[in-house]
């Protein structure tokens, strides 16, 4: 992957989510945003078959499908409605 960017998190010290393009379009002329899992392992290296690549529209289908399906808990859900409206109001008004 391509990273452009990433999010570390002090409770999760061999954890990260990382955004940039996905491997499997390096050589193309138009690459594929993507998402990646990051689990370090402790040698420096990363765990492979942990830390998968998502394109980024599929990742966008499974978040509101999983909603539909019933997937996630009433608290997740809290937590999702209320990321999705503080980041709404800041992009509206320019937070």
């Amino acid at each position: 992957m391509e990273v452009l960017h990433s999010k570390t998190f002090k409770n999760l010290p061999n954890y990260s989510l990382e955004w940039g393009f996905g491997t499997w379009s390096k050589d193309w002329e138009e690459k594929d945003f993507a998402i990646r899992n990051r689990y370090n392992r402790e040698d420096g290296g990363f765990n492979v078959r942990g830390s998968a690549e998502i394109p980024w529209i599929d990742f966008n289908r499974m978040v509101p499908e999983s909603i539909i399906e019933k997937q996630f808990s009433k608290k997740e859900l809290k937590v999702i409605l209320i990321a999705s409206f503080k980041q709404l109001i800041k992009n509206l008004f320019k937070i």
